[in-house]
């Protein structure tokens, strides 16, 4: 397996995703630039939804450049040069393993310190944790855990055909808590917010 940059999903699903995500980070932008930005609260609120920007589009770039693949090729390397690569299955159960403990205390600690914004824009904490089961999937599948625990690997369950579901499930919540965001700060000056 090697890397290089290219497209690596240049049909419709996967540029349907990309805009998803493009569309997504967008919004969180905008909602980033609401003002006023006067108390502590709201400047947190904004960093947040800057972020959560930044994170979309690093995932829409991903998208296109696999850039796990270009990971997966380092640590290949790492693994001959290391003289593990025999045991690179259990390194890999161990990464997933690892990768999803801190994901997931990663969400819990993100609920928890930030607790009032995501209580406030419920669509955001939905969007980040399907996202976040979509990474975590993936990894899973591209480390061939599925396989390892007597799931069938092949063309009929490649991961690629079904998994872009939570990519814009999550992109879709992440827009449309941005978008009731703008909207409830922008009217919340000049009479009630619109609906969102």
């Amino acid at each position: 397996m090697q890397w290089r940059p290219q497209w690596d999903n240049p049909d419709l699903p996967g540029w349907s995703v990309v805009a998803a995500y493009v569309l997504a980070a967008a919004f969180c932008a905008r909602a980033a630039l609401v003002k006023p930005r006067r108390a502590l609260e709201e400047r947190v609120s904004a960093r947040i939804w800057w972020l959560l920007a930044f994170g979309l589009l690093f995932l829409g770039v991903n998208k296109q450049l696999n850039l796990q693949t270009l990971l997966i090729v380092l640590g290949r390397r790492a693994a001959f040069a290391g003289g593990w690569y025999e045991r690179r299955r259990l390194a890999q159960t161990i990464f997933c393993g690892a990768l999803t403990l801190a994901g997931l205390a990663a969400l819990w600690l993100t609920g928890t310190r930030f607790r009032r914004f995501f209580w406030d824009n419920p669509w955001a904490f939905a969007g980040v944790a399907l996202l976040l089961f979509f990474v975590l999937l993936r990894a899973a599948s591209i480390n061939h855990i599925f396989v390892r625990a007597g799931i069938p690997d092949g063309d009929e369950h490649d991961d690629k055909k079904w998994t872009w579901v939570f990519e814009i499930a999550g992109s879709a919540c992440l827009a449309r808590a941005a978008r009731r965001f703008a909207a409830g700060k922008a009217g919340a000056g000049s009479g009630p917010a619109t609906p969102g």
